[in-house]
């Protein structure tokens, strides 16, 4: 079975594919109308994908699996970044997506992308982007550290970019944690999300070898 990394958007092959522990809102039976699409997210990948389904309002989130063979087109942050050129111009002119633009010569030195409502947009050509939403910066953990110093600089020039609350993603694999919370230095610990949960790391650059 192929490993998909969270944030890594998938199509469907059909509606079947598609399992949840109870009935799909009626929001999520029309989003999937629209465009069949959801978001892969963390967990377990045995035998089907733990995905997210997600509707115009950021109320409408949902949590289901997909079935193994069960689906097609796999979009990584950093191919849906890609997309940002195809990108209609009228729904270029959002500031979510001009802000997108500026951030592209800060990042050049990363391996990024876009999640959130940016990324859904650029794949499935719903406008699901708002003026005001969130830029969801997602990069790959790089081969080096970052010390804080220069996590910290990093921050503060997305933020002035983007919005206050802009913050980076790193990811490896399953796990990922807020490079403002690293930057920070508030606590000696700071979250990693994973496949198992949220844990605490002193080291997020090397979380994978204290396991």
């Amino acid at each position: 079975m192929e490993r998909l990394a969270p944030h890594t958007l998938i199509r469907l092959s059909s509606r079947a594919a598609l399992t949840a522990a109870g009935a799909l809102p009626e929001w999520a039976e029309a989003m999937l109308k629209e465009a069949p699409y959801v978001i892969v997210r963390r967990g377990a990948q045995v035998d089907r994908y733990p995905v997210g389904l997600r509707g115009y309002q950021k109320s409408e989130r949902f949590a289901a699996f997909v079935t193994a063979d069960g689906y097609s087109d796999p979009v990584t942050p950093q191919q849906a970044l890609t997309l940002l050129p195809q990108l209609d111009p009228v729904r270029a002119q959002l500031p979510a997506f001009q802000k997108l633009v500026q951030l592209q010569p800060l990042l050049q030195d990363f391996d990024w992308g876009v999640g959130g409502s940016l990324q859904f947009e650029l794949v499935t050509g719903l406008k699901m982007a708002r003026p005001g939403s969130d830029v969801d910066v997602i990069m790959n953990r790089p081969a080096q550290p970052l010390s804080y110093a220069a996590a910290l600089r990093l921050v503060q020039q997305l933020q002035v970019i983007a919005g206050a609350h802009a913050d980076i993603q790193v990811v490896h694999g399953q796990d990922g944690f807020s490079l403002e919370e690293y930057a920070q230095q508030r606590d000696r610990q700071i979250m990693m999300k994973t496949a198992n949960g949220p844990q605490l790391t002193a080291n997020p650059w090397h979380f994978a070898g204290e396991r």
